[in-house]
């Protein structure tokens, strides 16, 4: 079986539709799993045109008047595979945020165990909102992050003028190519439990 991962589209926010590449990187997926802001719902019936799909809540969603779950647990083939978008309250994200701009890296103080607590024992953890891939293990439980669809540098420099908003620009600045680079992510489910891997959406575009 072979489950699709999709994170922070923006639609309709920033992009104006879900790039062609994203459906093309999905094509032939049994299911697929949005860690949330879609900001859009016109995302939910573009994805349901290949597979089943099973989304959470994003900051921008609930901004955007859209009413998902916050989490779930997704049980495929004895597997459990827990889903969430990643936002914290402001008293925590904004200390971590600072962190990880004064280090250049990224600084989560807790988040992936604050996640796995939400879901509770799972074999997989599934998020977004970073914009960035991650893929590590927390506590014996797989964490995965394909990044994201919309990358901040292609908004207009202009729209960035806060001091916020450069600062994370420069953040992003010390992370490579690839890691800045739209894409999805790919969930194999086997014999060998679940393998997953992400997908550059500049390589479905080319066809390599």
């Amino acid at each position: 079986m072979r489950i699709g991962v999709v994170a922070d589209t923006h639609v309709g926010e920033v992009l104006p539709a879900l790039p062609p590449e994203v459906p093309a990187a999905l094509e032939g997926c049994d299911l697929i799993l949005h860690a949330g802001d879609l900001t859009c719902t016109s995302v939910i019936r573009d994805l349901e045109q290949i597979a089943p799909v099973v989304a959470v809540l994003g900051d921008h969603d609930r901004l955007a008047g859209i009413d998902l779950p916050r989490e779930r647990v997704v049980r495929v083939r004895g597997r459990r595979i827990g889903l969430v978008h990643g936002r914290r309250t402001r008293a925590i994200e904004m200390p971590a945020a600072g962190l990880s701009l004064m280090r250049r890296r990224a600084v989560l103080l807790g988040l992936h165990r604050h996640m796995l607590r939400r879901v509770g024992p799972v074999d997989l953890l599934v998020h977004g909102h970073l914009h960035m891939p991650v893929d590590t293990r927390v506590g014996g439980t797989r964490v995965f992050s394909p990044g994201a669809v919309y990358i901040p540098e292609e908004r207009d420099a202009s729209e960035r003028t806060g001091i916020k908003g450069r600062a994370y620009l420069r953040f992003r600045e010390g992370m490579t190519d690839d890691e800045r680079a739209s894409s999805v992510g790919i969930i194999e489910v086997g014999p060998r439990g679940l393998e997953a891997r992400r997908v550059l959406l500049r390589d479905v575009r080319t066809g390599h």
